[in-house]
Formats: C-alpha cells, sequence, structure tokens
C-alpha cells in the first residue's frame, strides 16, 4: 500500500511539466507563414503576403503587404483556435485550426474544410 501511494505522489508531483505554455499566451504577438501545405512536402513559402497580429483582447489584425492594409477578426481558443471575420453586411466567415506550438513556431491545421492547403507553419517575427 505504501508503495501505491508513494507512487501517486511521484505521479502528482512530477507528472505534469510546469514547462507547459498556455496557447492563449503562445499564440500572442506577430507570426508569418513559412509554410502552406497538405502534409506532403512543399517548398517554404519565399515572400509571405501577410502576417498576423494576435493581440490579448481576442483581437486578430491581418496585415497584407502589398496592400499595406490591415483586417481586423476575432480570435478566440477553446480546444481549437476559432478565426472569425465579419463583414459589412454583418456575414461572419468563421475557420477552425488545430494549433500546435514548437518555441517561436506554430503549426496549423484546419479543420472542418477541404481545403487544398490544410497545414501551415508560422514564425514569430516579433
Amino acid at each position: 500500500m505504501k508503495a501505491i501511494v508513494t507512487c501517486v505522489i511521484a505521479v502528482l508531483l512530477f507528472g505534469c511539466s510546469k514547462d507547459e505554455v498556455d496557447p492563449r499566451q503562445q499564440i500572442l504577438g506577430k507570426w508569418e507563414p513559412f509554410y502552406l501545405g497538405n502534409g506532403e512536402y512543399q517548398p517554404p513559402v519565399e515572400k509571405p503576403g501577410a502576417y498576423w497580429h494576435f493581440l490579448p483582447d481576442s483581437v486578430l489584425l491581418e496585415y497584407e503587404y502589398a496592400t499595406q492594409k490591415t483586417f481586423k477578426k476575432k480570435y478566440w481558443i477553446d480546444t481549437l483556435l476559432n478565426v472569425a471575420a465579419t463583414y459589412d453586411d454583418g456575414y461572419q466567415l468563421r475557420f477552425y485550426y488545430t494549433p500546435k506550438f514548437y518555441g517561436d513556431t506554430m503549426e496549423l491545421h484546419m479543420e472542418n474544410a477541404s481545403p487544398i492547403f490544410s497545414i501551415s507553419k508560422w514564425k514569430r517575427i516579433n
């Protein structure tokens, strides 16, 4: 019995990593894509068309380099990264991603859709 209690205490103390970061905190900042694909080899994105800036108040700013325009969107993270764009007529278009973080890179898998490029990889730029 003493061995079982010791094992349970060891799992509780050492089983959870303190290095885990909340994705709602990890996503904050500016991100630029460096890969768009579907899991098979694709050459890296040489010249990204835009970057995404995730702000702490659930605002996502998408800045397009060519037009120098910024588009305001809403995002939130529950089990997925949810990105919503609301148009002038009130129509809201939502995209759902499964995010994975690796240091200063993130990988997004698009969910509930059949896109040509379902995987994107991003690097932190700030």
